[in-house]
């Protein structure tokens, strides 16, 4: 399926203004597509739990529905859930959808967040078609809402955003792939001169936090020459083929319409290379 391409369901959300929140562009950018994907006309953003919070407080009747990742920092995605059912927010209905997305799954979050009625989970990695229809089944679904402190007892869950990081050196050396390279063959120990600066051990986050623009889902063989990963791309077994921030050059497009073809890629384009 290309970009772009109709769903082939009722999904309509013309008429519902959704919030996402997330402090990843890459994140934001998948959930924008799929809800514009269900016709969605009005999408509004924020990088952090506070930038939403200033949102809500000024426009919390207008918000239909909250799409959030859990792990941020300083404050994550459950607190805001917390907000939102506690009454803590004014203009905000408490009973507002509230949808988390993550590519980090946690079972004490999970918990927590089903505790504060959340009203679905999106876990990443999953196809925009399964994205929209969780975000529908989630604005669909029938519940209770409780006492505000019945939501105010629920123990609070550390996001792995908040915790320490690790000094460098921890893990072992970082794995360089250069560009073109499919795992299984040879993986350079050292970056090179001519690297665009994807060998560095914080490439991914970097590029996936600031760095790519149109990012979008696509078929293999619609993708463009010269694109960029944006995702890590798996075969059917889930072993990795190429990790995220290679350049889809011609000849291995043509490796993996053999290899992977058939899948949804993540793929975007620079806006502003690695230095």
């Amino acid at each position: 399926m290309s970009v772009g391409a109709p769903l082939q369901q009722d999904t309509d959300f013309s008429k519902t203004v959704f919030l996402v929140v997330d402090d990843k562009p890459f994140y934001r950018d998948m959930a924008q597509t799929a809800v514009m994907r269900g016709k969605a006309k009005n999408v509004k953003h924020a990088a952090s739990v506070e930038t939403a919070l200033q949102l809500l407080h000024r426009l919390g009747q207008a918000i239909d529905c909250v799409i959030v990742e859990w792990d941020m920092a300083p404050e994550g995605g459950l607190e805001l859930l917390r907000k939102i059912r506690t009454k803590s927010l004014p203009k905000t209905p408490p009973r507002t959808p509230v949808i988390i997305l993550t590519g980090k799954p946690d079972a004490a979050a999970v918990m927590a967040a089903k505790k504060l009625d959340v009203n679905g989970f999106a876990v990443a990695p999953l196809s925009i078609e399964k994205l929209v229809k969780t975000i529908d089944a989630a604005i669909h679904r029938a519940w209770t809402l409780q006492d505000p402190a019945v939501y105010a007892a629920v123990p609070g869950v550390t996001p792995p955003a908040m915790a320490p990081e690790k000094p460098k050196g921890i893990g072992g050396p970082a794995r360089v792939i250069r560009p073109g390279e499919l795992i299984g063959e040879t993986i350079a120990a050292q970056p090179r001169a001519s690297h665009s600066g994807l060998a560095r051990a914080n490439a991914v986050r970097y590029f996936r936090d600031a760095e790519l623009k149109n990012v979008r889902a696509c078929q293999i063989q619609d993708v463009r020459p010269g694109a960029i990963l944006a995702r890590d791309l798996l075969d059917k077994s889930g072993q990795l083929l190429l990790k995220s921030g290679t350049e889809l050059k011609p000849q291995l497009l043509s490796r993996l319409s053999n290899a992977a073809g058939g899948q949804e890629v993540w793929v975007g384009e620079w806006q502003k290379p690695p230095q």
